[in-house]
């Protein structure tokens, strides 16, 4: 199977990387700049580019049977209208290319509409806004698209601190509550695969933690 990654050169998409590869998808991805993909293998093929190039994204996707999509927002710029623009580009992209499937990643910070609240979250999407505003406003900016679509089987998986450290293979979900405050960065990668296949949080945004 052939899968898109986008966001390959950074944290987490470095790791949905690896761990494609060692499951053996084809793989393209789409970087700024190929130099800075921690991976060599011949079953990766690079495109360069932006999110924000329309063309690029949809030349991307052409040929994939899924997306995953590990891109976050950067500091310096407006990164809630960045996302409203980036995501709108791949969601019709998909819809033009014919691919369904759409796994993203995204944190604790983010609060879905009419979604219960704890002290315990409340208190950590501010923490959140306060030290990574643009990575909450970019995915509260991607959230706001999804929530939007019915015909794309997305699911965008929520983590809290994610470990580097060596995988447990003891994940744990919920779309109500989260399980847990940590998972490992491979652990999430993996999980973040294993929805390509698996159809339980369509539509969702589950919570992950090591159990």
């Amino acid at each position: 199977m052939k899968i898109a990654i986008l966001g390959a050169t950074g944290f987490v998409g470095r790791a949905v990387l690896q761990q494609a590869i060692e499951e053996g998808y084809d793989v393209k991805v789409l970087v700024r700049n190929p130099a800075k993909l921690a991976i060599s293998s011949d079953k990766i093929k690079v495109i360069q580019g932006s999110l924000e190039d329309k063309e690029k994204v949809e030349e991307t996707l052409a040929g994939c049977s899924a997306v995953v999509n590990a891109a976050g927002g950067v500091k310096g710029s407006d990164q809630y209208e960045a996302f409203i623009k980036i995501t709108g580009i791949l969601v019709n992209a998909m819809k033009r290319v014919g691919i369904k499937k759409l796994v993203s990643i995204n944190g604790t910070g983010t609060i879905l509409p009419n979604e219960y609240v704890g002290f315990k979250r409340r208190f950590l999407s501010t923490i959140v806004g306060i030290f990574l505003k643009h990575m909450k406003d970019a995915k509260k900016a991607e959230m706001r698209i999804l929530l939007k679509q019915t015909d794309i089987d997305w699911v965008s998986v929520r983590a809290n601190l994610i470990l580097k450290k060596p995988a447990t293979g003891k994940v744990v979900a919920d779309d109500q509550k989260m399980p847990g405050g940590k998972i490992t960065l491979p652990d999430l990668a993996k999980f973040m695969l294993d929805q390509i296949d698996n159809d339980q949080w369509i539509h969702k945004a589950p919570f992950v933690a090591i159990a």
